[in-house]
């Protein structure tokens, strides 16, 4: 019995190591901040995975146009996005959830980028 104590008691040291060993080699530091020298108003929305830079570029409220570009710098799209009214909070790229092309971009509710500020508001299908 006093063997099987001892046994079990350096089967518990050898896995208090080993958890050690392992959390010591784990990295806890955050993700670098992505930058894009040509253009520093643009966020980085994504993971380490993958992500697109999004920037407003003009803001006439309510409307606002908005480019997304790949994490290389290139444009994916663009277009005029309508964000409320007049009179209400001002709309800032940390609204914007994620983009998934096609022009839908994702915010509290999914919102179409439009060429034309005309066609802007419209929910997509």
């Amino acid at each position: 019995m006093i063997s099987l104590q001892r046994f079990l008691m350096a089967m518990g040291a050898l896995a208090c190591v080993a958890l050690v060993v392992i959390v010591s080699y784990m990295d806890f530091s955050k993700d670098q901040l992505r930058v894009l020298s040509e253009y520093p108003n643009a966020k980085w929305r994504g993971g380490a995975e993958g992500g697109q830079f999004v920037e407003i570029t003009k803001s006439e409220r309510p409307y606002y146009f908005v480019q997304i570009r790949n994490d290389d710098g290139s444009l994916w799209d663009q277009g005029w996005l309508k964000s409320g009214e007049e009179n209400s909070e001002p709309f800032t790229v940390d609204n914007v959830m994620f983009f998934t092309g096609e022009g839908v971009i994702y915010l509290q509710q999914r919102q179409i980028l439009s060429a034309d500020r005309a066609m802007t508001g419209a929910e997509h299908e």
